[in-house]
């Protein structure tokens, strides 16, 4: 089973609890948004408008499968950018 280290940053963290996590059975960054934002509603709704990167590359493609053992970051839109 794959295991993703996650890093959140900014709105992302705060509303998580926690800047970092580890999740286990996801396979899609869909997958990933749904599985750290099941439980807040209002983490959820931050996660719709984050953007992800997986190993360092900026992925678009929310339904991609992503790599066994990856890191993603979780980055929140900034003001004025």
């Amino acid at each position: 089973m794959s295991r993703v280290s996650v890093r959140l940053f900014g709105g992302a963290a705060e509303a998580f609890g926690e800047a970092e996590a580890e999740v286990d059975g996801v396979t899609t960054l869909t997958g990933l948004a749904d599985a750290l934002g099941e439980a807040d509603g209002r983490l959820r709704e931050i996660l719709e408008q984050c953007s992800f990167f997986v190993d360092g590359e900026h992925r678009k493609n929310l339904d991609a499968t992503l790599p066994e053992e990856c890191r993603v970051d979780v980055l929140p839109p900034f003001a004025g950018g």
